[in-house]
């Protein structure tokens, strides 16, 4: 499964493209005879809703109501945010705790940090993909197997981290992996 940066990547490269496509039509005029040239569009229609679901909307909309998937959305923005604050630490404080005599205890409380906000974060995209109506928009979950895996290579494994891999996230990992 592709990470962010490379998802990141390629639509900046649809846009290019597309965007090179919509100029050459521009250039070669196809624009110019469209229907409702040169008026404003009627924004007060959306085509995506439901009929009679427009009082609803406007209802929700007017007491700041978000979707279910929109709240989801945020929060995962915000558990992922914490999965990494939880990594940038323990890599920024690792090597003055190398000496200490307790660092495998605090190198094992780190990656269970790591590891619980990781399984969180997918939980909520997994949440997320069942109430959201765009399947393209969603989130990619964090490969922990993978993650977990370099954390012990780079850190060093101890006895309990073994065993801690075979639970996971309820369904999420395997959408990962």
């Amino acid at each position: 499964m592709a990470d962010q940066d490379d998802v990141k990547t390629e639509l900046d490269w649809a846009s290019v493209i597309a965007e090179r496509k919509i100029q050459e039509a521009i250039d070669e005029g196809l624009f110019n005879n469209l229907p409702g040239r040169g008026k404003p569009i009627d924004l007060t229609v959306n085509p995506f809703e439901a009929p009679g679901m427009g009082a609803i909307n406007r209802m929700l909309k007017h007491n700041k109501v978000l979707p279910v998937w929109l709240t989801v959305e945020k929060e995962i923005e915000t558990s992922r945010a914490l999965a990494l604050a939880v990594l940038a630490r323990w890599e920024a404080s690792e090597l003055e705790l190398r000496e200490d005599s307790r660092y495998p205890e605090l190198r094992q409380l780190a990656r269970d940090a790591y590891h619980k906000h990781m399984r969180e974060t997918n939980d909520l995209i997994l949440k997320f993909n069942v109430s959201s109506p765009f399947a393209l928009r969603a989130p990619i979950p964090f490969m922990m197997k993978r993650r977990l895996k370099e954390f012990d290579e780079l850190y060093g494994a101890s006895d309990d981290s073994a065993g801690g891999e075979a639970e996971f996230s309820r369904g999420a990992e395997s959408i990962a992996a």
